[in-house]
């Protein structure tokens, strides 16, 4: 019923695929190699995964391409951890969602029988939300957050 309950045999991927790009380095072994590719591989046969590059400075001042890898919740189900792809015990859609820190992605939308919705990012807090993205939200967002969440906890 839920993603989480497709599991997908080694047979059906196709492993030698030279599409799926991997961040290598010559360091790195054909066994550690292989074994990123493969994750990499189920992430994508999860209709929740998808990622981003963006670009940004390193610390020496080089400009850096980053992937950023996301899960999103489905419509219905489990909520999500949006970094960790963790599903968590509270489902999309009841009052338990005020325990989380909520973002919508318009960019991409997630399709249902009625309409399609932006996906929905669950995070545990704004905070990992800013480390996730690598950007830094306003305070009074995180305050009004936080008022919220402590609302939610105390009527739980």
């Amino acid at each position: 019923m839920y993603a989480d309950e497709n599991v997908y045999d080694d047979a059906v991927l196709d492993f030698d695929n030279e599409d799926i790009s991997i961040e290598e380095t010559s360091s790195m072994d054909t066994e550690e190699r292989d074994r990123k590719k493969k994750s990499e591989l189920y992430r994508l046969t999860d209709y929740d995964y998808y990622s981003y590059k963006r670009q940004e400075y390193s610390d020496d001042g080089e400009l850096q391409t980053i992937k950023i890898r996301v899960f999103s919740s489905p419509c219905q189900g489990k909520i999500r951890n949006a970094t960790t792809g963790i599903r968590e015990n509270e489902y999309v859609g009841t009052k338990a969602e005020d325990l989380y820190f909520i973002v919508k992605d318009t960019a991409l939308y997630t399709k249902t029988d009625l309409n399609e919705q932006p996906r929905k990012l669950f995070y545990r807090n704004p905070e990992e939300f800013e480390r996730h993205h690598k950007i830094t939200l306003d305070n009074s967002i995180k305050e009004k957050w936080f008022a919220k969440n402590q609302k939610a906890l105390y009527q739980m």
